[in-house]
């Protein structure tokens, strides 16, 4: 995505489609679409005339959050693994925010997730041949998913402790997701806000300055200001 432009989703989610396509991921998707918030899903929204790898990463650069939903067979689907570097990696450079749902997996599996990670990256290191993927990069990365995986959503906690059933889970995430969402907008409109008031300030400067020449001194225009406020 080109720096300053404005993406194109709301929110990616990634997910194993035979683990949770017909049932979680199917409902939160719901969910989100009825608050309005612009989701890609890769089943519903490739274009045609793309391969699917160039329009799952587009995708992802593109969404302003990400939402990873680990599965039993998440770490087995290549695909998934390349999501997931993919994701990882905006978290880190781009500082895309994530949020990680565990699925009604347990502590062992949480672990294989990460172990899949890691020799994914293992195979990216040994092909790539500018260094890229190096053995500190892996380590890095490695240690933002082992952090998120433990961070996030764990359904099954959810519903021993919090929660009744799945609907009244899916709708705190959705909660989260919004309030996330609406949080980043908060902040770039404040951002705008400074860099609109540093370029007028600047503009005023340069005003002020290139009209020093003229027959009035610099002086004039800030003393009748002061003048007419204080009056």
């Amino acid at each position: 995505m080109v720096a300053g432009a404005k993406p194109k989703y709301d929110v990616f989610l990634s997910f194993r489609g035979e683990d949770t396509r017909k049932n979680f991921v199917s409902h939160l998707y719901r969910a989100l679409t009825k608050k309005g918030v612009h989701t890609f899903r890769d089943d519903r929204s490739l274009e045609q005339g793309k391969t699917i790898k160039d329009e799952l990463i587009g995708a992802i650069e593109e969404s302003r959050l990400a939402v990873i939903v680990f599965s039993a067979n998440y770490a087995s689907s290549r695909w998934c693994l390349e999501e997931l570097v993919k994701i990882i990696e905006c978290k880190i450079q781009r500082k895309q925010t994530v949020i990680p749902i565990c699925y009604g997996i347990n502590e062992s599996e949480k672990c294989s997730i990460v172990d899949a990670f890691a020799e994914a990256f293992a195979k990216r290191e040994a092909d790539s041949t500018d260094g890229y993927f190096d053995e500190e990069r892996v380590k890095c990365w490695r240690k933002a998913l082992t952090e998120a995986i433990d961070s996030g959503w764990d359904t099954n906690k959810c519903m021993e402790q919090y929660y009744r059933n799945e609907a009244e889970c899916i709708e705190q995430i959705v909660k989260e997701i919004v309030s996330k969402l609406r949080s980043e907008e908060v902040a770039g409109e404040r951002q705008k806000d400074v860099e609109f008031g540093s370029k007028f300030l600047s503009e005023r400067v340069l005003g002020f300055t290139r009209s020093a020449a003229s027959p009035f001194p610099l002086c004039v225009p800030v003393f009748f200001f002061v003048t007419i406020y204080s009056i």
